[in-house]
């Protein structure tokens, strides 16, 4: 059971359009759990919450500097309880900085090597890390190859011509993250 939600965002706007679509959920579903929406620089130290059993951190690490990004990882993982477990996704840059940038609107896009050093360093325990998001065609195919065998690249190339390009992203980026273009670590504070 959800206890609380708690939503931090440095955009007021944000904040507001997350009200409205809240207030339609409630219209729909009725009021599951208290919902908090704050005004919160990540990077800068947070207000007095109480402690998360889960942080949900998608789509926002690249939109900050690198270490105003590394800032926010720090405040994020104090802020998790003993055994609570942070979920990040973000793009997985490659080579040294600076890198060209997959999106525009990215500001910094971080490399696994960098997201795993600043993850230790917060005392989290990286638990798992998934594709989210997967490579060209023939680069996931390669992938397959390599940890699978030839027949496993066959039978992804049979997939392509049937089925939907968004199921089979999200379902063959997971097998290979070493070469998927986004990432989601799922990080735990030991106990």
């Amino acid at each position: 059971k959800i206890a609380r939600y708690v939503g931090l965002d440095i955009s007021v706007d944000n904040l507001d359009e997350a009200r409205k679509r809240i207030e339609a959920l409630h219209a729909t579903y009725g009021d599951l759990f208290p919902v908090d929406l704050v005004e919160c620089d990540v990077a800068q130290p947070w207000p007095a919450l109480p402690s998360f059993d889960i942080a949900l951190y998608t789509s926002a690490l690249e939109h900050l500097p690198f270490e105003l990004g590394a800032q926010s990882l720090r405040h994020t993982a104090a802020a998790l309880a003993p055994g609570g477990v942070l979920y990040l996704s973000t793009p997985a840059a490659v080579g040294p900085p600076p890198r060209p940038l997959q999106y525009r609107v990215h500001v910094y896009e971080w490399s696994r090597d960098e997201v795993e050093q600043i993850i230790g360093e917060t005392g989290l325990v990286i638990e798992n890390v998934l594709g989210l998001l997967p490579p060209a065609p023939d680069v996931l195919a390669g992938a397959l190859t390599d940890r699978y065998g030839d027949t496993a690249a066959a039978w992804y190339r049979d997939l392509v011509e049937r089925v939907p390009k968004a199921l089979l992203d999200a379902v063959s980026a997971v097998a290979v993250p070493e070469v998927a273009t986004e990432l989601l670590y799922v990080c735990r504070r030991p106990s």
